[in-house]
């Protein structure tokens, strides 16, 4: 396995992150104009921008490698017990969502004190005013895309791909992975603090069993819990 010094590891757990926040800096205002909302720009930008930048980055990185294809770049294949990887991944759950409920007051602070700068459809995140259909076909495409498709490729890229590849990094490895990976989030700048606390304990866990399988089904719980929860909207 060919290993990454430690600029090119941090270069490449930020650089996807610059260019689908880019993009949805111009696409967003864009739409708002046609009454759509900027979720639904984000979801937009991750089907056409970010999950295609992240699999063309793994083709390329197969092909360095000479692996035959994607998969085979993953560097963690150990395969957990079933009772384990589901004890793990139940408690990397209820973890995140406790630490999201403690830090949403800290996270407000943040907002207002470091990014009052920034236009309230970059942070302000809600659906008032959109009609239901709106809101009904958002909801569905984050269902797909931010509940699936985007967790299963980014764990595959950041987990699977460059945790394995961060030897430079040494025990330090999996931290650098968890606060990169958080701050890829460019377009979220206002949840780091909850990003950082939460991602912790699953890139260690990832790194540690050698199962990437914790951090995909870890990942997409929460995003398709945090999905469906969003659902409720529509009953209001």
């Amino acid at each position: 396995m060919q290993q990454l010094s430690r600029t090119r590891s941090a270069l490449y757990h930020l650089y996807p992150g610059i260019i689908i926040t880019a993009c949805f800096a111009v696409l967003a205002p864009l739409l708002l104009k046609y009454i759509l909302p900027p979720q639904f720009s984000l979801l937009i930008v991750i089907a056409i921008a970010a999950i295609p930048l992240l699999l063309l980055h793994l083709r390329k990185a197969a092909k360095a490698e000479h692996k035959n294809s994607i998969q085979e770049l993953n560097g963690f294949n150990q395969k957990l017990p079933a009772g384990k990887l589901i004890l793990f991944v139940s408690g990397l759950v209820v973890f995140a969502f406790l630490t999201w409920g403690a830090t949403q007051p800290l996270n407000e602070i943040i907002t207002k004190k470091l990014f009052n700068w920034l236009p309230n459809w970059y942070t302000v995140q809600d659906f008032t005013g959109y009609s239901k259909q709106t809101i009904l076909l958002t909801l569905i495409l984050n269902l797909l895309l931010n509940g699936i498709l985007a967790p299963l490729v980014e764990e595959c890229y950041f987990r699977g791909y460059l945790l394995p590849r961060m030897a430079a990094w040494g025990k330090w490895a999996f931290i650098l992975n968890a606060v990169l990976f958080s701050l890829y989030h460019f377009w979220q700048p206002y949840i780091y603090l909850t990003l950082i606390i939460s991602l912790l304990p699953m890139s260690w866990l990832v790194w540690k069993t050698k199962d990437l399988r914790v951090g995909i089904y870890t990942h997409c719980a929460l995003n398709v819990i945090g999905a469906l929860a969003s659902f409720g909207l529509l009953m209001k």
